[in-house]
């Protein structure tokens, strides 16, 4: 009975991490669609919550300024 809750859980975990992952790929991509889009890194971290460092650094990954 532990084992099988044990690897239920470890699933549980894993399903969780791929849906962490595509969402930020999503924000990334919203991210970058907004800056091309002419939006402010400031207007873009008010947006999302994020700081504007964190937006600066996730568009430079991209290329992006």
């Amino acid at each position: 009975m532990e084992e099988e809750n044990l690897g239920q859980a470890a699933l549980a975990v894993d399903a969780a991490k791929q849906a962490l992952y595509a969402a930020r790929r999503d924000l990334a991509t919203a991210v970058i669609t907004a800056r091309r889009g002419g939006m402010s890194v400031s207007r873009i971290a008010a947006r999302t919550g994020l700081d504007p460092a964190s937006v600066r650094n996730m568009l430079a990954a991209n290329g992006l300024r």
